[in-house]
């Protein structure tokens, strides 16, 4: 993704990539800010309730504190077969979920998960890396299975829902 006319406050855009970099499993490189560009490694963003995911994103910082998207690498997000919802009996019950599903090649690997909630849904966006284009890869699907944890402390009882890339399970609190 080239130049576009996204804009958001410093601030705005601060609390995105901290919500982001903080509720990401395992670890993730900092974003830096240095002559009017915002630098962030990986984020991922939830348009019209699908989860998109990015790599190598550049911010500039205009005279009025917006910023306008330089380029933004699209990761290209894994399939997923299956989810399924495994819940702690202890007090408050700890919820994570199994993803089950192919990567495009061997070659890529899974990146951090992007987990978002809004009320009783969750949305995980779930992307591999990109192979360089010098890289070559038997072009075979590789299978995977990968265990992410639900932030639900202190969340109200009731029926939630967790989708993963499109495929989506319910459970109850």
């Amino acid at each position: 993704m080239k130049a576009s006319s996204f804009t958001c406050s410093f601030l705005q855009a601060l609390a995105v990539v901290s919500a982001f970099l903080f509720s990401s499993t395992g670890f993730a490189q900092p974003a830096t800010f240095k002559e009017g560009i915002l630098q962030i490694p990986q984020t991922a963003a939830l348009m019209k309730g699908e989860a998109q995911y990015y790599n190598d994103i550049q911010l500039a910082l205009d005279t009025n504190g917006n910023f306008t998207v330089l380029e933004a690498e699209p990761s290209p997000l894994v399939f997923v077969d299956s989810v399924t919802v495994i819940m702690t009996k202890s007090l408050p019950p700890q919820v994570s979920i199994v993803v089950r599903g192919n990567k495009s090649v061997p070659c890529v690997e899974l990146q951090n998960p992007a987990i978002f909630r809004d009320g009783f849904s969750f949305t995980v966006s779930l992307a591999e890396t990109k192979m360089g284009p010098a890289e070559t890869c038997i072009a075979i699907i590789e299978p995977f299975e990968t265990h992410i944890r639900l932030d639900t402390v202190g969340l109200e009882s009731g029926l939630y829902t967790v989708n993963v890339n499109g495929k989506e399970e319910g459970f109850s609190l």
